[in-house]
């Protein structure tokens, strides 16, 4: 009997130091995994960011307009009189001169008009000169007291109406002769052939267009400004015009109209950049993008837009304490571009924020500063 409760003595003694070296091992596991933690915390905390101090500088910004890119002059040419075309001599693309013929219409009509109205005004010039014949022995007459008064008179008035006739069959003539002038279709300027809407063979009415004509050798990118952004423009100043039809090849254009009144009910103003065009690379129709310098915004906080960082649709940075924390501020910005953001609120000149490896550090972290160029 005293053997077994021995027996039982040494078996429970032998389950308790079992427990308790499984509840060591497990405590000592935890304290060494605690430790890493930390330690991996440790250096978390102390990620190496490059800084720069935060400094004031002047910023030009750049305000960018959509534009579409339009012809100097582009004019709809069309006959003065009606017409069947005979010949027509040009094709879209084509580049004409000043005076070169665009189109002939058929003048057999016209011809025969102006071959009667040329013979309608030899009768009235042989009328008015028998009245005149008449008017004169009438007048010879009546001084010898052979004819009345009367009589005179009427010889007077025939050789008035005839007079008359004639200026009128002259006016006639020259009125068809001006339209026979006229079935030959001229261009008015040099340009470039744009559009052509009808076909030789095609009965043309008087004023219907029958091709367009552009000058395309300087351009218009004609863009809308609003007005806020209007007194940063100034007639005669240059400015930049990108095509990305052109692989955003960028152009040197001169702003040379604003509107002095703003369309309603958007408040916008029209702004024309005269382009040129010499070498024909930019095309009417195209989109473009005019991009003008504003007045400087001199000596403002400015930080690299490399260090903003976005938080809940709001831009902030991180700002380095003394204690080499950092602190995540939200910003109020002005004009952002060309890698600088301007800082109207938020962080102040003298401050050291961090500007590269954000990705490694949130709020209240320690981190290692490495001192930056910045820009």
């Amino acid at each position: 009997m005293l053997f077994e409760n021995k027996k039982r003595v040494a078996l429970g003694l032998a389950v308790v130091l079992l427990l308790t070296g499984v509840v060591g091992y497990r405590v000592y596991t935890n304290i060494a995994g605690n430790k890493a933690r930390a330690s991996q915390m440790t250096k978390l905390q102390a990620a190496a960011v490059e800084v720069a101090v935060v400094n004031r500088r002047d910023i030009t910004p750049l305000l960018v307009f959509p534009a579409s890119l339009e012809p100097v002059w582009s004019a709809d040419i069309s006959a003065k009189v009606d017409g069947r075309i005979n010949v027509l001599t040009v094709g879209e693309g084509d580049v004409i001169e000043d005076g070169a013929v665009i189109a002939e219409l058929d003048t057999s009509e016209l011809a025969a008009q102006v071959m009667q109205a040329e013979g309608n005004l030899m009768a009235a010039k042989s009328s008015l000169e028998q009245a005149e014949l008449d008017y004169r022995r009438y007048s010879a007459l009546a001084g010898q007291g052979a004819i009345s008064a009367q009589v005179l008179d009427t010889a007077r008035t025939k050789r008035d109406l005839a007079a008359g006739q004639v200026r009128s069959a002259e006016g006639n003539s020259m009125l068809l002769q001006e339209k026979l002038n006229n079935a030959t279709v001229a261009a008015p300027k040099r340009g470039v052939v744009t559009k052509r809407f009808v076909q030789a063979g095609t009965f043309a009415r008087a004023g219907s267009a029958i091709v367009t004509v552009a000058d395309t050798t300087t351009l218009l990118a004609k863009a809308t400004v609003g007005e806020s952004q209007i007194d940063d423009l100034m007639v005669g100043s240059m400015v930049k015009v990108k095509v990305d039809a052109l692989g955003g090849q960028e152009f040197t254009g001169t702003v040379t109209r604003l509107s002095p009144v703003a369309a309603t009910p958007a408040r916008t103003f029209a702004a024309e950049v005269t382009i040129p065009n010499d070498q024909g690379i930019l095309k009417a129709g195209m989109f473009a993008k005019v991009a003008a310098p504003a007045k400087v915004h001199q000596g403002v906080v400015a930080v690299p837009e490399s260090a903003l960082v976005l938080k809940e649709d709001q831009k902030t940075v991180f700002v380095v304490t003394a204690d080499n924390k950092v602190q995540q501020r939200t910003l109020r910005l002005g004009y952002m571009g060309d890698g600088w953001a301007e800082v109207l609120d938020g962080v102040s000149a003298g401050e050291t924020i961090v500007i590269a490896g954000q990705n490694k550090i949130k709020d209240g972290m320690e981190i290692t500063p490495v001192q930056g160029g910045g820009k």
